[in-house]
């Protein structure tokens, strides 16, 4: 299935979750980051449990610090 990652077309296999999704990209750390599916934040506590489905825009946004 194709799925759009902060604007990127990407192949992804079907029944993949947000968890499956941020390793797949190489995410290992997830301390600091929220992600999105089709602008509704899913809280970390279900991203085992949620899945994407094909053409889903998944946005992922990482905290820094600035001043």
């Amino acid at each position: 299935m194709n799925i759009f990652i902060n604007g990127q077309a990407t192949d992804m296999p079907d029944n993949t979750s947000i968890d499956d999704v941020l390793q797949r990209i190489g995410q290992i750390q997830t301390g600091g980051i929220a992600v999105a599916i089709n602008d509704m934040v899913i809280p970390k506590s279900q991203w085992a449990k949620a899945h994407v489905s094909d053409g889903d825009k998944i946005l992922i946004i990482k905290a820094s610090q600035g001043g």
